[in-house]
């Protein structure tokens, strides 16, 4: 395993991330961005399970149930050391905490073997749902984090999915941060392909011209309409873009957010056949602990929308530098004493103190 990296930098000063750093500030924003994204087109892929949920085409429902990939039941049992459980409020009521992984892969195919080669997350989210039901909170973590992975050494905190599937995962991300877990769920980013096709394309307003050189796609700047394997192209470009992996993360925000925004909208509960496909398509991509049932993920998606759109909130885990490892790996190291603030605001069920992006839908 890799050594720790060094800092590229002297000791950061207390400001944020953006102002020591100021290579750093797209990374935020991109961060920003992504979550913003995650937050909508969960919201928006989940919505299928809603109408389900609550009794509207049942045989969706079926469909759904039929594509979802589910987690062993005992997939979290074995993990050793785990955070206290969030303690119920007056009422009885308990916040609910979530962990959003994005991977270029099917991770249901290797969910629970060790060393799935290139499973690998692309987006770390913590999404908190507050016991009240009235606030929603989203904690991103860098892919490229530096951290301990149990049981693996010091390495990129997105290794953890490849090294032990979404168990390892759901372990590292609880001792990096002291969270508890309470659900994880992994989207297959392959599934952009289809999905896009089914929903007739989807446009995204490009904010700067590219050619991708494996490829040779070249993607224009301002709107431009994706579908099938041009838009998973679009989504997974990170040579020929300035910033390589943090232009990438914009990219999967402008395209989830387009698709999130067609998934919301209302004319496709009008095309029954349609909306069948994309039922489908998001099911057979999604991968869930076996605690989220669909049912269970219908209950979810109807609280968050009853959250007001000024509550539910993403925020960047604090980033003290960058660094090299020893060979050579670039690597985020995470502002330790910022993030053990926003994990503590985290358990005890309170408002992040990060600066925070409302998100609209």
């Amino acid at each position: 395993m890799a050594d720790a990296p060094q800092s590229d930098g002297g000791s950061p000063a207390a400001q944020p991330p953006a102002a020591r750093f100021p290579a750093a500030e797209s990374a935020v924003v991109a961060c920003r961005r992504w979550g913003t994204l995650a937050a909508r087109t969960g919201v928006a892929v989940l919505a299928v399970a809603v109408l389900a949920g609550v009794g509207y085409l049942w045989h969706l429902r079926e469909t759904a149930a039929g594509g979802l990939h589910t987690l062993p039941d005992d997939a979290f049992a074995g993990l050793p050391d785990r955070p206290a459980p969030a303690s119920p409020a007056a009422d009885g009521s308990t916040p609910v905490t979530l962990l959003l992984l994005g991977s270029d892969r099917r991770v249901g195919e290797d969910a629970g073997r060790e060393d799935v080669t290139g499973e690998r997350a692309d987006a770390i989210m913590l999404v908190h749902l507050s016991a009240a039901r009235d606030r929603v909170d989203v904690l991103s973590l860098p892919r490229d984090s530096w951290v301990d992975i149990p049981g693996r050494g010091t390495a990129k905190i997105n290794a953890s999915l490849a090294f032990g599937g979404v168990p390892l995962a759901v372990r590292t991300v609880e001792s990096v941060t002291g969270v508890r877990v309470d659900h994880a769920m992994a989207i297959d980013f392959t599934g952009v392909r289809n999905l896009t096709t089914a929903l007739g394309g989807v446009t995204v307003d490009n904010d700067r011209a590219s050619t991708d050189p494996l490829t040779g796609e070249h993607f224009a700047a301002g709107p431009i309409p994706l579908a099938g394997e041009r838009a998973l192209v679009f989504l997974r470009q990170r040579y020929g873009l300035p910033e390589g992996d943090l232009d990438r993360i914009v990219r999967q925000q402008m395209l989830l957010g387009a698709i999130g925004s067609t998934l919301a909208d209302a004319r496709l509960t009008t095309d029954p056949a349609r909306l069948r496909e994309v039922v489908r398509i998001v099911a057979g991509n999604l991968t869930v602990d076996a605690g989220l049932s669909v049912d269970r993920l219908s209950t979810l998606l109807v609280e968050v929308l009853g959250v007001p759109e000024e509550n539910i909130r993403f925020h960047t885990a604090p980033v003290a530098g960058f660094g090299r490892s020893a060979d050579g790996q670039s690597s985020v190291l995470l502002d330790i004493a910022g993030l053990a603030e926003a994990a503590a605001a985290i358990r005890a069920d309170r408002p992040l103190p990060l600066t925070a992006a409302p998100v609209r839908f």
